[in-house]
């Protein structure tokens, strides 16, 4: 004997596959939604962790001491009153004096 009958039909077979693929439809959107709501939280909390480093960047170099000795003082100046420095190609690279 063979097999005609490849897919059952009826009431309860057609509910239970229309049931199947709905549920799977689901699952799909389900996933699909989680996904994107982990890259927008991934997002925020990178947005957030470079405002939290630019605003320690800027409390650093806000609160700075305000002496002279921390700064760079260079003692050749232009008549202009900017620094001229020279530069000299070496072997190892350029060396700025």
């Amino acid at each position: 004997m063979t097999a005609t009958h490849t897919a059952p039909f009826g009431f309860p077979h057609n509910l239970f596959a229309l049931l199947r693929r709905m549920g799977n439809l689901l699952m799909k959107g389900v996933l699909a939604f989680a996904i994107i709501m982990m890259a927008g939280i991934l997002a925020v909390a990178t947005a957030a962790a470079g405002l939290a480093l630019a605003a320690y960047a800027v409390i650093l170099r806000l609160s700075g001491s305000g002496s002279d000795r921390s700064q760079t003082h260079y003692a050749e100046k232009a008549e202009n009153g900017t620094v001229t420095l020279e530069a000299k190609k070496t072997p190892r690279g350029w060396t700025v004096e």
